[in-house]
């Protein structure tokens, strides 16, 4: 049976597939045969571009996924750029399909890295959200945030939301914005409130190492 991470995030454009690239990476280092799952993905236009990018990378280090193409890791695709529950307008969200592909990929996988869409509480149906990814493949969680002012609010929110739901989680700062204002207006609370901080991109090997121990 394949351990399940699942990769979420406090808002979009945060950072997701960009640390499941790096997941993808580092756990296959660690001899792991990685498999990627993105279950929904909207904002499609010709091709699912985040998928593409996950699918593309798992193939350069498990070698078993050399047939599987997109349909296969995004099972449903919409082309407007809003929630799930939005953007299949008419059409239905079917967990068994769902999880029909999710199976075919865990079979050939020793980890799956589970991509959400958006932030936790980004709706699939009326009661059903992001964050319930997580019990559903019964994966552990990590969350990416940005380092961009507001982000104290967002990551203490999305922080809350977990703990609510009494899961073990790890969550790091994706760096993508100016780490010099990131240090004066956000880092001096971060320092004060957790005892641990990791980033992205430096903390790399201790993150994955974290949620294999999870």
């Amino acid at each position: 049976m394949s351990k399940n991470i699942f990769l979420t995030a406090t808002n979009t454009d945060i950072g997701k597939t960009f640390a499941s690239l790096i997941l993808i990476e580092e756990f296959s280092k660690l001899g792991y045969r990685v498999g990627v799952f993105k279950p929904i993905e909207t904002g499609v236009e010709e091709f699912p571009k985040d998928g593409e990018k996950l699918l593309k990378r798992a193939k350069e280090f498990n070698h078993l996924l050399k047939d599987f193409t997109i349909d296969d890791i995004v099972p449903f695709q919409f082309k407007l750029p809003a929630s799930p529950f939005v953007a299949k307008k008419k059409k239905k969200i079917k967990f068994k399909k769902i999880k029909e592909a999710y199976k075919k990929i865990s079979k050939v996988s020793d980890i799956v890295i589970i991509e959400g869409a958006g932030g936790l509480m980004v709706p699939i149906k009326k009661n059903f959200f992001m964050v319930d990814f997580i019990s559903y493949f019964k994966a552990t969680p990590l969350l990416v945030t940005p380092s961009k002012l507001g982000s104290i609010n967002d990551t203490l929110l999305s922080i809350e939301a977990l703990k609510k739901r009494k899961k073990k989680f790890i969550w790091a700062i994706n760096l993508y914005r100016e780490s010099k204002s990131f240090k004066k207006i956000t880092l001096p609370y971060y320092k004060k409130r957790f005892k641990k901080i990791y980033y992205l991109q430096k903390d790399r090997e201790e993150i994955v190492k974290k949620l294999n121990n999870l």
